[in-house]
């Protein structure tokens, strides 16, 4: 007889359930994903791209560890995908300059920590402004909508059950085991559940009475024609951006903005990020513009995600809180989970991630 396959059960079809569900598929589970709304439709898929913390030297080492190693996979994660899937995430090593801005000025030493990090950072001055410009070469971007695509692919590849438009509404457990989830649809029983629900995973956690930082944070974001060749890399000042796609579409973003969770596009929002954008390509006009959106990232005390097992529950895992960097973070966070399901030794120490080291530090 077979032995009947262990079945886990991720909610949220963001980059981050996607990944591991495939990851975890690939090592035999019998994986169902469940999403709120449409698979690959929120931050994942709002953001700009962009693979690399931004500003890094304002984050703690636990995150730039997680960050730099995952990383490392982008490349070839692109590659496996395109390859398997015949839709390419156009990852592309574009390199991100940083010009020294009113709002964010560069440490003196900012060359010198880039190498503590192993990065070949570089530091040049503009005469006519006496701004400096940092040039980071590591900085790769993909075209998320498209890697989210190859993922919803290779998912269907592997026969992972994809069920839309539902809403989890209670976790089950008999003493401490998990036996399921309940949802607006029905129960659907599962030996493991993870929680990758992005910004709403606090939300959907608070009904059991496990209490996590994560809060939604607003991002607007800009589409605009250009033509191939407008940019040479992606660029940043002041905690904007710019990022070039292949086809010459450029993306002006972001905002930060803590309004719960309302998905809502402002005149504000557009004019400043148009602005921005106007400021540094002087051949964009009016009719630049194609569309504006925005996307709910999960916020977290100092952008450290929780991955990993929930206290007073056995088989109930949460990965979330990722906040601008779940594209950046996903390739880690999805082997750091296969790791801790499948009792590997994962590629980093997970210690400062764990729910429990949060709760300890009040975070």
């Amino acid at each position: 007889m077979l032995k009947k396959r262990e079945s886990i059960v991720l909610i949220g079809a963001g980059v981050i359930g996607m990944l591991a569900a495939v990851r975890l598929a690939e090592e035999g589970f019998a994986i169902t994903i469940v999403d709120q709304g449409q698979i690959g439709r929120e931050a994942s898929w709002a953001g700009g791209g962009i693979l690399s913390p931004l500003y890094p030297w304002h984050y703690p080492p636990e995150l730039l560890r997680l960050s730099f190693y995952s990383m490392s996979l982008q490349r070839a994660l692109s590659s496996e995908l395109a390859s398997l899937t015949n839709i390419d995430p156009q990852w592309a090593l574009s390199g991100l300059r940083i010009i020294e801005g009113e709002n964010e000025v560069f440490p003196d030493d900012v060359s010198h920590w880039g190498q503590n990090w192993g990065l070949n950072w570089q530091v040049s001055g503009d005469k006519a402004t006496t701004k400096k410009n940092l040039w980071c070469p590591e900085v790769a971007q993909v075209r998320n909508p498209r890697l989210l695509s190859a993922l919803a692919e290779r998912c269907r590849q592997l026969d992972i059950k994809l069920i839309e438009h539902t809403e989890i509404t209670d976790f089950k457990r008999k003493n401490e085991q998990l036996l399921g989830v309940e949802s607006n649809q029905g129960f659907i029983a599962s030996d493991k559940a993870i929680v990758t629900a992005g910004a709403w995973t606090g939300k959907l956690l608070e009904q059991i009475d496990i209490h996590l930082q994560i809060y939604p944070v607003r991002g607007q974001m800009l589409l605009l024609q250009g033509s191939p060749g407008m940019l040479d890399s992606m660029l940043m000042q002041d905690n904007h951006y710019l990022v070039q796609r292949q086809d010459g579409l450029i993306l002006a973003g972001s905002t930060s903005e803590n309004v719960q969770f309302d998905k809502s596009v402002t005149p504000l929002a557009r004019q400043t990020l148009w602005n921005f954008a106007r400021d540094q390509l002087s051949g964009l006009t009016n009719s630049s513009i194609i569309r504006q959106w925005s996307g709910l990232r999960p916020g977290s005390p100092e952008s450290v995600p929780y991955i990993g097992p929930l206290p007073g529950w056995n088989g109930l895992y949460v990965a979330a809180g990722h906040f601008r960097y779940g594209l950046t973070n996903a390739p880690a966070t999805a082997e750091i989970l296969t790791c801790l399901l499948t009792d590997k030794a994962p590629p980093i120490d997970t210690t400062p991630y764990a729910p429990a080291t949060h709760y300890q530090k009040g975070t």
